[in-house]
């Protein structure tokens, strides 16, 4: 027959005390899983929103990139040109601005007369010191002319945009203002507007200026004459297009 025996006191408090033990481990395997549900959550939201918010080498597709492009090359001049300029330069830098105003009539001459081909790369790490993203948005523009119109109305874009170039610390010119101006570049306006309107190459900008870094530059305009930085830019550029 099964012991009826009572259970004694102290049988009855040992008991109850490996109950209370098995409750404490329930319990704290219950906050345990919590606070790991918990961090998964908050570390999928803050991969989100550095997913969102840093799209640094990103794809583009098809549609977002400009036409007349070479890598992230606007190339103007003959291809078989014996000389080849390569520029990295941002919209709103105002060395790239000091640098264009120096060597830009010679770099004219020399494209025209086929001596010359220039690969403008334009990046943008400006937008800190503008009111309203020209740095981004001017980029942007450049490569929708190019997209729209080709080199040519690309290089005179350019040109314009350096004659006109805001101050830093100010705001840029507005978008309108850029339409107006490639217009004035040989763009039609009604082919640029939703490109400037809309950024459809801000991704493409923001891989251009990834590229750059990656590239190991870090400053404009970087000036490369057949390949080779220049450490003198506005003289070597000069003495290569003698």
């Amino acid at each position: 027959m099964p012991n009826t025996k009572p259970t004694s006191t102290a049988e009855r408090a040992a008991a109850a005390l490996r109950e209370q033990e098995r409750a404490e481990k329930r319990r704290s395997f219950v906050i345990v899983g919590a606070v790991l549900a918990v961090l998964v959550i908050i570390g999928g939201v803050t991969w989100f929103a550095i997913s969102r918010s840093d799209t640094t080498g990103d794809q583009v597709a098809a549609s977002g990139t400009p036409a007349h492009t070479d890598g992230f090359s606007v190339v103007v001049g003959d291809p078989a040109a014996p000389t080849t300029l390569t520029l990295y330069e941002d919209p709103q830098c105002p060395a790239c601005r000091d640098f264009e105003a120096q060597v830009r009539d010679k770099v004219a001459t020399g494209i025209a007369a086929g001596k010359v081909k220039v690969e403008y790369r334009i990046v943008s790490f400006l937008d800190r010191v503008s009111k309203n993203n020209y740095s981004s948005r001017a980029a942007n523009a450049l490569y929708v002319v190019a997209d729209a119109a080709g080199p040519d109305a690309f290089k005179k874009f350019h040109d314009i945009l350096y004659e006109n170039q805001p101050e830093e610390g100010t705001a840029g010119p507005e978008n309108d203002q850029l339409i107006a101006w490639a217009a004035q570049a040989g763009a039609s306006g009604s082919d640029v507007r939703s490109g400037i309107e809309n950024g459809v190459f801000d991704q493409f900008v923001v891989n251009a200026t990834d590229q750059w870094s990656k590239d190991g530059l870090n400053s404009t305009p970087t000036v490369l004459v057949n390949g080779t930085p220049a450490a003198d830019p506005v003289n070597e550029v000069l003495q290569a297009l003698r």
